[in-house]
C-alpha cells in the first residue's frame, strides 16, 4: 500500500508563509511565486479530524499577512495594508469551504481562483493594492503574453501552477505524478510563449493607467482588459449565488 503524504499543518503553515515571502522579497528572481501559495491551499482543502474550519483560516489569514507585509521589507508603515489585504486574500480559501459544505465534492479547488481574481478586481477598480502579478514586475519579459491575457493573467499563471503542485504533492495522497507533470508544463509553457513572442507585455503601469482614467491607455488593451479577472468575478457571483440556493434547499 502506498504511504500517504501527510505534512503536520504547522509545518504546510510555516512552509508557505516563508516561500511566499521569500517571493516577495526577492522580485529579481520570483520563482517562489510558483509554490509558496500551495501550502495554503493544502491548510484549506485537507481534511483533518485534528482541526477546525476557523483554526486553518486563522493560519492562513496570519500566513498571507505576514506575506504582504514582506512585500515593504516590514515596515511597520504598512502593518495595516497588510492585514486588510491577508483578511481579503483569506476570503477566497473561507468561500471554497462554504462551498464544499454546501456542494459537497463538487466543489473544485478552481473556487479559490475565481474567488481570488475576482477580489483582485474589485480591488483593482476600487482600491488597487497588491495583486499577484505584481510578483513579477521587475520581469515583465515573462509574461508577453499578457497583451492577450491583461495583467492580471498572470495572477492566474501563478495561482494555476500552485493548484497543480497542491493536486501534485499536498494532498496527503500517494504523488500524483501526471498532476507534477502539468505544474512542470504550466510554469514552461508561459515562459517559452514569452520568448518566442514580440508583442509589448502590459504592465501595472498600463493597468491602472486605464481602469484610472478611461481616455487613457492602450486601445488594444482597452477594448478587453482585464478581462479574466473581470470574467472570474462574474463566476464567482454565481457560485455565491448556487451555493446560497443549495443551502436553502437542503434546509427544506
Amino acid at each position: 500500500m502506498a504511504k500517504k503524504n501527510r505534512i503536520p499543518t504547522i509545518y504546510l503553515f510555516a512552509g508557505g508563509t516563508v516561500l511566499f515571502s521569500l517571493a516577495w522579497l526577492m522580485p529579481s528572481f520570483p520563482l517562489l511565486a510558483f509554490i509558496g501559495l500551495s501550502p495554503f491551499f493544502a491548510i484549506a482543502i485537507n481534511n483533518r479530524a485534528e482541526k477546525s474550519l476557523w483554526t486553518s483560516m486563522e493560519l492562513i489569514l496570519l500566513g498571507l499577512s505576514i506575506s504582504f507585509w514582506a512585500i515593504n521589507q516590514f515596515s511597520f508603515d504598512v502593518l495595516t495594508t497588510s492585514i486588510v489585504s491577508g483578511i481579503l486574500f483569506t476570503l477566497p480559501f473561507l468561500g471554497y469551504a462554504f462551498a464544499r459544505k454546501n456542494l459537497g465534492t463538487k466543489a473544485s479547488l478552481i473556487v479559490i481562483l475565481f474567488f481570488w481574481l475576482a477580489i483582485e478586481y474589485i480591488l483593482l477598480k476600487i482600491y488597487p493594492t497588491y495583486f499577484l502579478a505584481d510578483l513579477f514586475i521587475l520581469k515583465p519579459e515573462w509574461s508577453r503574453w499578457t497583451a492577450q491575457t491583461g495583467y492580471l493573467g498572470v495572477s492566474l499563471w501563478i495561482l494555476s501552477t500552485n493548484a497543480l503542485l497542491f493536486k501534485a504533492l499536498l494532498t496527503e495522497e500517494k504523488i500524483n505524478w501526471l498532476m507534477l507533470i502539468l505544474f512542470l508544463a504550466m510554469v514552461i509553457g508561459p515562459f517559452t510563449v514569452s520568448h518566442v513572442s514580440a508583442a509589448y507585455p502590459i504592465t501595472r503601469q498600463t493597468m491602472l493607467a486605464v481602469y484610472s482614467n478611461s481616455e487613457t491607455g492602450d486601445p488594444g488593451y482597452k477594448s478587453s482588459a482585464e478581462w479574466i479577472a473581470r470574467t472570474s468575478a462574474w463566476i464567482s457571483v454565481l457560485i455565491v449565488l448556487f451555493t446560497f440556493v443549495k443551502q436553502k434547499t437542503k434546509r427544506k
